[in-house]
Formats: structure tokens, C-alpha cells, sequence
């Protein structure tokens, strides 16, 4: 920076760059601002060690009393900053239209007003529009094919208005050539209002979703003729233990073997045979009035008897009346004791409760053993979800039955989850409404006939 003394008296070409003195730019200023009154400049400028910055300046000419021209006053200022953040901004967008136009999916940008704002070519294509009709537009009236827009539009209020940006929703759409498709649609904020923008991203499940069919048909199938034999080789197995008591312990041993095995493919193949039927929406539940805790203590008895190895204790009784599948609530609550008793190998012990909350029941099955890692504990109830720590132990399993026991709490209008901590443990929960009709003071059930038919 010059001092005062420094720069009075010299000639104000000290300021410009060689280049804008070869092209005779100040001369050009000061013959403006005569005729003019005023002269704009905005440019790069010199400072005193030869450091260039970009200035924004006005010169303005000077007169004496006489009305003679006597020389020239500039007022410039220092916006280097403002063009340097102008420059990036524009290498952003730029860099911004590079990747939209690059990226292989189907996406649109849009505005707070529901205008695009930029969309790929899979975007444009996929949907037949036209790209140079296309920026500007509100989204709702582009879109006015097969598109099921009540639908469509719904999903959108329910993100912008919830913040719920990370979900992603299925919609139907009717493609003009390829005839009804299953889109998921993954709305992503970009910017923070009051500039909000946020892009659309469109995948087509049709394919997928034809494929997952036809292996859940598959696996059914599987699974019916699998059934038959292996239903024979239990009976088989049954004979051979009843036959063989008084064989050698090594004879005894082998057929209690064969028959856990058999128990345990029994097993797999009901969990397939389930799971396929869940997912095509053809299981049946079998509902019906019972006391949750009742069948929640003959669960914990029954399984009881199967091992040794653990302490089950029940350490809340309260009576709750539930609406729901008697059978398959009770399996729900055999995998989760069964599975607190195989991932704590160390432990001895397994607490159970049966506990009413507001209009809910909740069921707890706490462990002592492996705990379950944060980053692992979405996986888990995801069909074959076993996670990358359990898959390095011994521990058998398909990774079937906790999505299984989701699936049918969730068909029942309840929840499941969990608490856990890495070695120290886990508490998996379901919860399930309660019977609205039971009379907690009498102990009566009331206005069962509404479920007669």
C-alpha cells in the first residue's frame, strides 16, 4: 500500500496494468468521465509492490470556479474478493451442469416453486420430453402423462413439509410404450431455504421387482416340495429314537443329531415358506383375542425345556389382551429367546417382561452377551441380514428370523427394535395395540362379537 507521500505527484498510470497502459485505458477513462460527467472502471489495478487485485472505481473530472478543467478524481474499491467468489460460484455451476449431464440416472433439479431447474438426459428421455421446452417449467405440468401426480404430489408435501428428505417412495407410473411401471422416487435436498432447491431421482423397479417374484414363486415352490420329504425323514428320525434307547450312546447320540437337524431344516423351510408368502402379501393371519403374558410365560416354559444353558426369568407379569395371531406372536417370541440364548455364550442368564404402556404392550428379551455393533444394527431385521461380526463367529444362522419376527409384528400393527451395546449385551423388543375391548377392571372381554365374522 502507498503513503501519502509515496504516490502525490505521480502519474496515475502507476496504478494500471501493462497491459491496459498499452491499450491506452486511462486515457479512454478520463475522455469518458469529460463527456460524461463520470467514468466506470472495473478492472484489474496495480498496488505498490506490482501485486494485481481487482478494483471497481468511478473518475470523475475536476473543475476550477472558472469552469476549467483541472484534473480528475477516482474513488475505486477492493472487491478482488467478490470476483474471486464470483469466479468459483460460476465454476461450480458449471462443474454442476458437467455432472447433471453426466449422471447416469434419471433426475430433475427443481426450485421452491416447483420449476426445473436443470434435469439429466436419462430424465428427459425416460419421460419423452423435449430439453429445450423443458427449464422453467413447473414440474406438474411437464410431467402430465401416466404419471399419478395426486400421488406424486403428496410424496413431495410430505418431504418438504417433514424434512424428510432421506426417504425414498414407490409410485406408480403408466409409460406411453413400455405400459405401467413401479417408480421409486428419492427426493434429495440440495439447498437450505429461503433458496431451496432439490433434485428428483427416478429408478425403475419394474424389472426387480418381476425378478424378486419370480424367485419368492420359486422359493415357495421349493420349499412345498421340500417339505414332503423331509416331513417322512423326521418321522423316520422319530421311529429310530423310539427304537433305539437302549443302543450304544455313540448310536443315541447320532440320532439325536439327525433329528436337531432335521428340526432346524423343518424350521428353515417354514421361515422361506413364510417370508415368500409376506412378501407377495398372500399370509393369512389367523387373529384372535388372547393374553399376551399367558402365551409369552408358556414360550419361555416350553423353550425352557429345550436347553440348559441359560436362566430365563420373567421379571414383569402384566396382563395384556391383544388382537393378533396367537401361533405366529409366539413364534415371534421363540426367536427372540432363542436367539438371546445363542449370541451370549458366555452368559447364563436371559431376562424376560411383559409390560403395558399407554395402548400398547411391550415385550422385552434382554441378553448378557455379544452386543450388536452401531454401524450393523440396521441390517438386522433385513431379510438373510446377518451382520459382518456374527458371520466371523460360529454361530449358525440364515439371517431370516429376526426380519421374519419384523414382518409379522408389523402385519399386527406393532413395532419391534432394540437396544444394544457392543459385548455388553441387547434388548430386543416387539410392542402390539392393545385389545380396546378388554375391561381391565373386571377382566372381562367386551364387544367380542365385532370380531365374530
Amino acid at each position: 500500500m502507498y503513503k501519502a507521500d509515496e504516490i502525490i505527484g505521480q502519474s496515475a498510470e502507476c496504478l494500471y496494468t501493462p497491459e491496459d497502459l498499452q491499450e491506452q485505458v486511462p486515457a479512454l477513462e478520463m475522455g469518458s468521465a469529460l463527456r460524461e460527467g463520470k467514468g466506470m472502471d472495473e478492472r484489474f489495478h496495480v498496488k505498490k509492490g506490482g501485486q494485481r487485485f481487482w478494483g471497481s472505481g468511478l473518475v470523475f473530472p475536476l473543475f476550477n470556479q472558472e469552469g476549467l478543467h483541472i484534473g480528475f478524481s477516482k474513488i475505486m474499491r477492493n472487491i478482488s474478493d467478490e470476483v474471486q467468489a464470483e469466479a468459483n460460484l460460476k465454476e461450480e455451476r458449471a462443474l454442476a451442469q458437467t455432472f447433471v449431464a453426466a449422471y447416469p440416472e434419471s433426475v430433475v433439479i427443481l426450485n421452491s416453486n416447483w420449476e426445473v431447474v436443470n434435469a439429466t438426459t436419462q430424465f428427459i428421455e425416460f419421460f419423452s420430453l423435449d430439453k429445450v421446452n423443458l427449464m422453467g417449467k413447473p414440474f406438474f405440468q411437464i410431467i402430465d402423462g401416466g404419471l399419478n401426480l395426486a400421488e406424486l404430489r403428496t410424496v413431495l408435501d410430505k418431504a418438504i413439509k417433514e424434512h424428510r428428505f432421506h426417504e425414498n417412495y414407490e409410485i406408480s407410473f403408466l409409460h406411453p410404450q413400455r405400459g405401467a411401471r413401479s417408480l421409486m422416487v428419492k427426493p434429495r435436498r440440495i439447498y437450505q431455504p429461503p433458496n431451496l432447491l432439490f433434485s428428483l431421482e427416478f429408478e425403475d423397479l419394474t424389472e426387480n421387482k418381476a425378478v424378486m417374484e419370480e424367485k419368492d414363486v420359486f422359493i415357495s415352490v421349493a420349499s412345498h416340495e421340500i417339505r414332503t420329504p423331509i416331513s417322512v425323514i423326521k418321522a423316520y428320525g422319530q421311529i429310530l429314537d423310539r427304537e433305539l434307547k437302549e443302543s450304544k450312546p455313540i448310536v443315541k447320540r447320532a440320532v439325536k443329531k439327525i433329528n436337531e437337524q432335521i428340526g432346524f431344516m423343518s424350521s428353515l423351510i417354514a421361515a422361506l415358506l413364510d417370508t415368500s408368502k409376506i412378501t407377495t402379501g398372500k399370509l393369512v393371519m389367523e387373529k384372535e383375542v388372547f393374553n399376551l403374558c399367558s402365551l409369552v410365560k408358556e414360550q419361555v416354559e416350553s423353550f425352557g425345556l429345550t436347553q440348559t444353558s441359560h436362566q430365563i426369568d420373567i421379571v414383569n407379569e402384566e396382563d395384556a389382551m391383544v388382537f393378533a395371531d396367537k401361533v405366529r406372536t409366539g413364534s415371534v417370541v421363540t426367536n427372540l429367546l432363542s436367539n438371546a440364548v445363542k449370541y451370549s455364550p458366555k452368559a447364563n442368564q436371559v431376562i424376560v417382561s411383559v409390560k403395558v404402556a399407554g395402548p400398547e404392550v411391550i415385550v422385552r428379551v434382554q441378553d448378557f452377551g455379544i452386543g450388536i455393533p452401531q454401524q450393523e444394527q440396521s441390517r438386522l431385521f433385513q431379510r438373510f441380514g446377518r451382520t459382518e461380526s456374527i458371520k466371523k463367529t460360529t454361530i449358525p444362522g440364515t439371517g431370516l428370523g429376526l426380519h421374519l419376527a419384523a414382518e409379522l409384528i408389523k402385519l399386527q400393527g406393532g413395532t419391534i427394535g432394540l437396544s444394544t451395546q457392543e459385548n455388553q449385551g441387547s434388548t430386543f423388543y416387539f410392542t402390539l395395540p392393545l385389545y380396546e375391548s378388554f375391561n381391565v377392571n373386571t377382566g372381562s372381554l367386551e364387544n367380542t362379537s365385532k370380531f365374530s365374522h
